[in-house]
Parts: C-alpha cells; sequence; structure tokens
C-alpha cells in the first residue's frame, strides 16, 4: 500500500494552523492575566489596607460591640444634637464599621460647626474613596490641605486617590509634598517607595 506523501501546500497550512491556534491560545492567556490583575502594580496603601479590611468586616457578620455603641451613640446625637463629639465618635465608627455613607452624612453635620478641623476632611474623604467617589474623595481632602497645607497623611491620601483615578503626575505631585513636610517619617518614606516604582 503506497502512503500519500502531503503536498508543499498541506504542509504549509498544517503549520499555519498550528501558528494561529498557538497564537489564539496565547492571546487568551494574556487577556486572563491582565483581566485578573496580574500585571497590576502591587501599590499597597494605609487607604487600600483599610478598605479591604473593612469590606472583611462588612462581609462578616457584624461585630455586635460596635452595633451596640453605634446605636448608643446614635440615640445620644439624637437627643443633644450639639453633642458634637458623639457626632464625631459616631462617624468614626461608622467609618471603621464599613458604613460610608452614613459616616458621610455624621461627618458632614460635624464639619458645618467645626469645619476647620483637617483630620476630619481627611476621614470623610477615606470614606468617598472606600465608596469609589474619588472625584469627592479629592475634594474632601484638598480642604484638609487648604486647612492645613502640611497635612502629611492628606497629601499622601491626595497622592494615592489621584493615582487610584490614573492621575500618576498629580500622585506623585503630593507624594513629594508628603515627603517634603517630613522626610524622616514612616508615610513618607511609603511616598518615596510609590514615587521610585511608577
Amino acid at each position: 500500500m503506497t502512503k500519500v506523501q502531503p503536498t508543499p501546500t498541506q504542509k504549509s497550512l498544517s503549520i499555519t494552523n498550528i501558528f494561529y491556534i498557538v497564537l489564539g491560545l496565547i492571546i487568551v492567556a494574556a487577556l486572563i492575566m491582565f483581566s485578573t490583575g496580574v500585571f497590576d502594580s502591587n501599590v499597597v496603601t494605609e487607604l487600600e489596607e483599610q478598605a479591604k479590611a473593612q469590606s472583611q468586616q462588612n462581609n462578616n457578620s457584624p461585630n455586635l460591640a460596635n452595633l451596640n455603641e453605634i446605636q448608643r451613640l446614635e440615640e445620644a446625637v439624637k437627643q443633644n444634637p450639639n453633642d458634637f463629639q458623639s457626632r464625631l465618635n459616631l462617624a468614626h465608627l461608622l467609618n471603621d464599621s464599613g458604613f460610608f455613607d452614613k459616616a458621610i452624612e455624621n461627618y458632614k453635620v460635624y464639619l458645618d460647626k467645626n469645619s476647620n478641623v483637617p483630620d476630619v476632611w481627611v476621614d470623610m474623604g477615606v470614606c468617598y474613596f472606600n465608596l469609589q467617589k474619588n472625584d469627592d474623595a479629592i475634594a474632601a481632602m484638598k480642604k484638609a490641605i487648604e486647612i492645613n497645607p502640611s497635612h502629611q497623611i492628606g497629601l499622601f491620601n491626595l497622592g494615592i486617590v489621584n493615582f487610584s483615578s490614573g492621575k500618576m503626575d498629580e500622585a506623585k505631585k503630593y507624594w513629594q509634598k508628603a515627603i517634603d513636610v517630613n522626610p524622616n517619617a514612616d508615610i513618607a518614606k511609603k511616598a518615596q517607595e510609590l514615587i521610585n516604582s511608577h
């Protein structure tokens, strides 16, 4: 029995088909890696760590002690709307418990009467960041910087939110300002690492 020898055309079609199959597999693998974040930069920040921790808290059963304290503080501010310290404590606890919308509401009430507290503006900005409302986060944190241009955490966080928004030049500008405030602080070292790696 005579074996049929493939013609040169058949050989090239076979090699071409294999080439396209391999190329297709490479493209699919690359798409999968991009979509799962394999090529994303590994920027670990305080804001991102806080968001992850609060997200985990939200996925677990709520902390009963925190819920009881939230309820007590809500009752306290309901009975005395001018108890701004309880209002601020409530906002912080809501923020820590992952109730960002409610925390923002209470931060706003507090800031209506105490607008010159940069830490509170930054904390409210963190809530907006956790809700993926980066424009609002930037606006709140910029208010903190207007009040205190040397607010190192506010400057650093402004860098993070701008980075998250794809504004690399702005991010680096704020990280550099955070470094300039106190180059020896841990937050300045983190800012320098971020500048160096991007």
